[in-house]
């Protein structure tokens, strides 16, 4: 394995190093992105179909490319696929601006969320496969370096950047963000080598292989299912409430920005620290802790009185969210060590899409009837729901687990907790 170039630090501290610089810096600008690309939504008076539209947009290439991409990543390596979709997604965002009509920027979004998985399941990727090695407690590290630009920078950067440069010159900005991380990925990706001669060729069977995984795993489906809710509630949150606490209560674009920014403060903050909880609580409970924690928050964001719950709602949803992507990273990360870690990493990528895609759709379709905010109240019941189903369905997890080795059994210990 070659090594980074950072002298005086165990192999885990480079790897753990260079994979939050290039994460970080990758989530920056999909965090400015997406908050640029709401605000030049309504910038163009987009109705609120149009504005489901663009948030369904925003995923939809990836229900196509978020399966082969495990399978490229077999026969590629990450290195290729992550510096093509960063190149190509500059591209279209540079391109967005051109033409101030919402059916233009639904395109745009569109080619850009074909490129998105060639980004996050090869970063995916690479981390699940070394998450034994850097210990159980770290399972949400990866997200939360990806929070640090995506949450918590991302947000203020867009509003600054269109105020400052107009929104031609901020999404010029926003592709040159893309293009950033292209120089930085070699310190990370070169310790995961794909041998080419005897890489699996590029097949039908290849590219839907993670499917049938599905099919035959049943921890996987239960897994890619809190994937699934998960997904479908940050990214309605993400992209609706900048729209709602402008429209609704007359918020300042920075002020609507904010409300994502906190979100995403929580948020990483519980990436980056629930892991420890998760070792003394075990993963039933954890998952019932988060799921409740979500339900409130959500119930915050749904109650139309007046601004002060979305400032409670916002924060509570962070800290839910956080503790259910921990443990449910780590699930997949165990499944992954027996399965094949790529095509469990494009699975995760596929699945938290694909709930994105459906909040976004439904969100456009029933907004105008009921109202954005009042939305928020089926996704409450959804986890709810999931309560229910951990108490019923549980353990799940622990009867797919590959059998360890004695060097990994503290770790899966730590995680296990019961």
């Amino acid at each position: 394995m070659s090594r980074l170039m950072l002298p005086n630090f165990s192999d885990n501290t480079r790897f753990m190093l260079s994979f939050i610089l290039v994460a970080s810096t990758a989530g920056l600008g999909i965090g400015t992105a997406k908050v640029a690309t709401s605000l030049f939504a309504i910038e163009l008076n987009a109705s609120e179909f149009e504005l489901g539209l663009v948030a369904a947009a925003q995923t939809i290439g990836i229900l196509f490319m978020g399966l082969p991409t495990g399978a490229l990543i077999n026969r590629f390596g990450p290195l290729i696929l992550f510096s093509t979709g960063s190149l190509l997604s500059g591209l279209w965002y540079a391109l967005t601006p051109m033409l101030h009509q919402a059916w233009f920027l639904i395109i745009c979004s569109t080619l850009v969320s074909f490129c998105m998985p060639l980004r996050f399941v090869s970063l995916n990727t690479v981390f699940m496969s070394q998450l034994y090695q850097i210990g159980a407690a770290k399972a949400g590290w990866f997200r939360g370096a990806h929070m640090i630009g995506f949450m918590l920078l991302g947000p203020m950067l867009a509003v600054w950047l269109i105020h400052g440069l107009g929104f031609v010159g901020a999404f010029w900005a926003l592709a040159t963000l893309f293009i950033v991380p292209v120089f930085i990925a070699p310190m990370m990706f070169r310790n995961y080598k794909v041998d080419r001669k005897t890489a699996p060729r590029i097949s039908w069977k290849s590219l839907v292989e993670p499917l049938s995984l599905l099919k035959q795993e049943r921890a996987l489906r239960y897994v890619a299912l809190i994937e699934f809710a998960s997904n479908a509630a940050m990214s309605y949150f993400t992209f609706f409430i900048v729209v709602i606490a402008i429209q609704r209560y007359d918020f300042h674009p920075a002020a609507a920005a904010s409300l994502v920014t906190l979100y995403g403060l929580i948020y990483m903050t519980a990436l980056f620290s629930a892991g420890l909880l998760l070792a003394q609580l075990g993963e039933k409970r954890f998952y019932q802790l988060g799921f409740m924690v979500v339900g409130i928050g959500l119930f915050c964001l749904a109650v139309p009185f007046t601004a002060y719950w979305l400032w409670l709602g916002a924060p509570i949803l962070g800290l839910g969210l956080g503790i259910v992507n921990v443990v449910n990273l780590s699930a997949f990360a165990h499944i992954g060590q027996r399965v094949g870690m790529a095509n469990v990493s494009a699975l995760s990528s596929f699945s938290g899409p694909v709930g994105s895609l459906l909040g976004s759709i439904l969100g456009g379709l029933f907004g105008h009837i009921w109202g954005l905010q009042i939305l928020f109240f089926p996704l409450v019941i959804l986890f709810l729901a999931l309560i229910v189903l951990v108490q019923v369905k549980y353990p799940f997890i622990q009867n797919s687990r590959p059998q360890t080795s004695d060097s990994e059994i503290d770790i899966l210990t730590n995680v296990e907790g019961q």
